[in-house]
């Protein structure tokens, strides 16, 4: 089985294939090592007349290893003085220099040269050059200029950090191999995907990836869409940031060589969205939204229209597009996009966006799966897909295929019908000594004051942390958490001091504040500590992946707090399974009960186009409601755990309160 920690970037020959061979022998045989091979600092045309005979062997903990394959000592030399002048030079480029010093304070510290011969051990050459404890962080640190990975040094410092939480905040952040593949590998196919979970960091390689092309020639012609405007907003805001950061020198050219914006846009700007592009450059009629048009529509004309142009006449439109949240187009937007994009079509999405969206096998087909979460705890993500799937309980909401499982970051055992589902540790956590500290709490809710004893606990292990470390969310769907909120508020300003962000009226986080939401305004966001609240453990599809979604939310610890125990010995029992035994421990549904939860499923995923409240009002108007009742009954659906556009259940939850609601 592959190492998705191990990157081979140097092109195999007649002198270095063997060498090549044993490291990546070694990877298999330690997949809890990360390990790159690389002969120049990737991301930048270093070149060297010898380093076709060299292997640089880069792994955490341990001495940078230069090995010299065809042994010219003189030649070695001089690659390896050459190497360190221009990682220096790098060093200085992103201002690490002033935290790690030149190369004569580090180079015996932190590199080492060595001359391969056939007898050598792989994983004696490795052991023999580990790195005290104190010397680590300064070398991951260089690791990370070698390979792109660019950290804000101001931010996490060379010094060890001491608290948990600072721990992480100033965890120096490496790629993993299928990160670095995606942003340097060549792939042969025009369209290159990339699938991932949420947290994978799909977004932030698409901006690596487009900093590769826009940089590598003076006048590549790059669109970057995405479905909906606000994250076209961001991006745009994010691109220039990310440039600066990453000190691109070139400027980036608005409408001319960059665009960013949404897939369709508008009639009357041309640069307003992928889509309007597309037929302003070609001629096509721009179609507006409507009823019966969508973007299986659009594109399938626009594409219908390309494919007749005369191949003489064809232009294409641009040399490169990328495009994020691949889970909210239909195929034909990238084969249109293959049509009109000279080079390259780069797409990244997440095709288990919730987890009742189960993808297909052929959505599963993808040149990099990203599986590794990098934001939240193993633990955490294992008992949040657990209590949303319902793996712990008899009836299940979710199971599924083997592939989809391994495509999450899943390795599967099997004993009869009990299955064990685990997830390899991450690189962001391994390091901490976290073991034996809990990452996710399940308790009974109990009062406010549960809530401040909850925090200060937080702070008394890490006194470095501030309100905007903390997030409060109300699971429940009911005007009754507002008032909740406002009553909290006050507690915490009494006992902690600390003013409160209602994001539901804000919709954005507020520094020196403590986030509280409901359940509707924390997509995106992350979290160091998250508490969720809730009444009870709802059976609802739409409850239980809100309760999934919302757990995700924290990189340190979680907490679920809930007023009805009923049921909740089942979790708390599968939670500690996982804190002992480091998997998910379930039971295996009948062949008939997954057939019977693909069915409701999909029967859930057959929402009509049109809003909920359209859906309601055309059932009262069938139901023949009178009007001055029907928001009596929204509003009670609303606070309900129905499934909205549930039609049958609906109705039947109508009928049942006619009598009560309709006098």
């Amino acid at each position: 089985m592959e190492n998705n920690l191990f990157y081979n970037h140097v092109e195999k020959n007649d002198i270095n294939s063997p060498v090549i061979e044993q490291i990546e022998q070694y990877s298999v045989e330690h997949p809890e090592e990360q390990i790159y091979l690389i002969t120049s600092p990737l991301g930048d045309k270093y070149t060297y007349p010898y380093e076709n005979n060299v292997v640089v062997i880069l792994s955490p903990r341990h001495k940078i290893i230069f090995l010299d394959i065809k042994g010219d000592e003189d030649e070695f030399d001089e690659y390896y003085e050459d190497f360190l002048e221009d990682l220096s030079s790098i060093s200085d480029k992103f201002e690490y220099k002033e935290h790690i010093g030149r190369p004569r304070k580090w180079r015996r510290e932190l590199t080492v040269q060595e001359t391969y011969n056939k007898d050598i051990s792989i994983a004696d050459l490795v052991s023999n050059h580990k790195l005290p404890k104190d010397s680590k962080r300064k070398c991951e640190l260089l690791i990370s200029l070698l390979i792109g990975s660019i950290n804000d040094i101001d931010k996490v410092g060379v010094k060890t950090p001491d608290t948990l939480l600072e721990k992480v905040k100033k965890n120096i952040i490496l790629f993993d191999g299928e990160q670095t593949r995606f942003i340097y590998k060549k792939f042969p196919k025009k369209t290159v995907t990339i699938q991932g979970l949420s947290g994978t960091g799909k977004t932030e390689l698409l901006l690596h990836k487009l900093k590769e092309l826009y940089t590598a020639t003076d006048d590549s012609k790059i669109f970057f869409t995405c479905h909906n405007i606000a994250l076209a907003n961001t991006l745009k805001d994010r691109i220039p940031e990310f440039f600066n950061f990453m000190k691109v020198e070139k400027q980036i050219e608005w409408n001319k060589r960059l665009f960013v914006d949404r897939a369709w846009g508008s009639e009357r700007d041309k640069n307003s969205g992928l889509y309007s592009y597309i037929c302003d450059f070609y001629g096509i009629q721009f179609r507006r939204y409507g009823w019966t048009v969508n973007y299986q529509k659009i594109f399938s004309e626009a594409l219908e229209f390309i494919d007749n142009i005369d191949k003489e006449e064809f232009e294409y439109a641009f040399d490169y597009i990328l495009i994020d949240e691949r889970q909210d187009f239909p195929k034909v937007l990238f084969d249109l996009c293959e049509k009109v994009a000279r080079h390259k079509v780069y797409v990244a999405g997440d095709v288990f966006q919730d987890i009742f969206d189960n993808a297909n096998e052929e959505e599963l087909e993808v040149d990099v799966i990203l599986n590794k979460c990098y934001r939240t705890d193993p633990r955490t993500l294992m008992f949040s897909h657990a209590i949303g799937m319902g793996l712990f309980e008899d009836i299940k909401y979710n199971w599924l295929t083997d592939k989809q499982w391994e495509a999450i970051g899943y390795s599967i055992i099997r004993t009869n019908s009990d299955v064990c589902f685990y997830r390899d540790p991450i690189r962001r956590f391994e390091e901490l000594e976290i073991d034996n500290v809990q990452s996710m709490f399940i308790e009974e809710y109990k009062n406010k004051d549960q809530v401040i004893d909850i925090i200060n606990k937080i702070i008394k292990d890490n006194p470095s942390a501030t309100p905007d470390d903390f997030a409060i969310i109300m699971l429940d769907n009911n005007k009754a958490i507002y008032n909740y909120i406002d009553d909290l508020g006050y507690k915490v300003l009494e006992k902690l001091n600390w003013e409160i962000n209602r994001a539901f009226d804000t919709k954005s986080k507020k520094t020196e504040t403590l986030f509280v939401s409901n359940k509707n305004n924390v997509k995106g966001l992350e979290f160091p500590f998250v508490i969720c609240i809730a009444s009870k453990i709802q059976n609802s599809y739409s409850f239980r992946n809100s309760l999934y979604t919302m757990l995700t939310r924290s990189f340190i610890q979680s907490y679920l707090l809930v007023k009805d125990t009923q049921g909740l010995d089942v979790h708390r029992k599968g939670l500690d399974i996982i804190n002992n035994e480091k998997c998910i421990k379930s039971v295996e549904p009948s062949d008939k009960e997954k057939q019977q939860i693909r069915s409701t499923i999909i029967k859930l995923q057959q929402t009509p186009n049109i809003s909920y409240k359209e859906f309601l009002s055309r059932i009262f108007t069938e139901l023949k409601i009178p009007k001055k009742y029907r928001s009596k009954f929204e509003r009670a659906l609303i606070d309900t755990d129905i499934e909205k556009f549930d039609t049958d259940t609906t109705v039947e939850f109508i009928n049942d309160n006619r009598k009560y609601f309709c006098k």
